[in-house]
């Protein structure tokens, strides 16, 4: 059975990316020996440069209710251009030290966001979004995490349960390469029924797309290529 390909982690000028939804579109249909089915743009949502610190949850829409809905509209809009050569998913990354005291007021500004990454979390934020992670309003995963270094005093049967009864996927990212360093984690992700993504990590270096492929035969080898997440684009903004 063939899977599809999808490179879900990559940024674009929004936050601190350096190429366009199209240029990235573009670089991934010119690589060579490989086809991508599509791509996710996974901008840094709530602290883009237009942005100040708010600790108040009505100030906190009112500052970025606004410049969410541009980039789910930009993505959207992006994936109606490339409908027929690649399928383009609205994802965005979510700094948990930063954000965790607006998590309701961030779901509120969810609609037309396909999938969500959160990243530099440890084993007490990890617990805290496990226990909600079903109630978010799309699909939850774990940005690129060193799980030994992320989650040092809790075993790794513990983290990847945590996971699985939470539904929280987790990304095999770029980052984490050479893969080989992390065996004894991927030695029990496929014991356990926890989705994992692909992710580049995409900002300013075209050339990290060439570990596409790297990742995804390293899923393939440890038995996860039936586990790879696959988005279910949402409708889009409303108006």
């Amino acid at each position: 059975m063939t899977h599809p390909l999808l490179n879900l982690h990559n940024h674009t000028p929004f936050s601190d990316g350096a190429y366009t939804i199209d240029e990235l579109c573009e670089a991934h249909l010119a690589l060579r020996g490989v086809r991508v089915d599509g791509i996710g743009i996974c901008d840094h949502l709530f602290c883009t440069p237009s942005s100040h610190p708010v600790s108040d949850e009505r100030e906190f829409l009112r500052v970025f209710e606004r410049e969410t809905r541009r980039y789910i509209d930009e993505v959207h809009a992006a994936r109606q251009r490339w409908a027929g050569r690649l399928t383009v998913y609205c994802g965005c990354e979510i700094n948990w030290p930063l954000n965790r005291g607006m998590l309701p007021a961030i779901q509120r500004l969810m609609h037309g966001i396909d999938y969500v990454l959160f990243e530099f979390l440890d084993w007490a934020a990890l617990t805290q979004l496990a226990s909600q992670a079903r109630r978010w309003p799309c699909p939850v995963g774990l940005a690129h995490a060193d799980v030994r270094t992320a989650f040092p005093s809790t075993s790794l049967d513990q983290v990847v349960r945590t996971l699985a009864n939470a539904r929280i996927f987790y990304e095999i990212n770029a980052k984490l390469m050479p893969l080989e360093q992390h065996a004894a984690w991927f030695d029990i992700l496929p014991r356990h029924r926890v989705l994992v993504s692909l992710g580049t990590d995409t900002h300013d270096d075209l050339a990290v797309l060439g570990t596409l492929t790297t990742l995804r035969d390293f899923a393939q080898r440890h038995e996860l290529g039936d586990k790879l997440f696959v988005p279910q684009p949402r409708a889009e903004a409303a108006a």
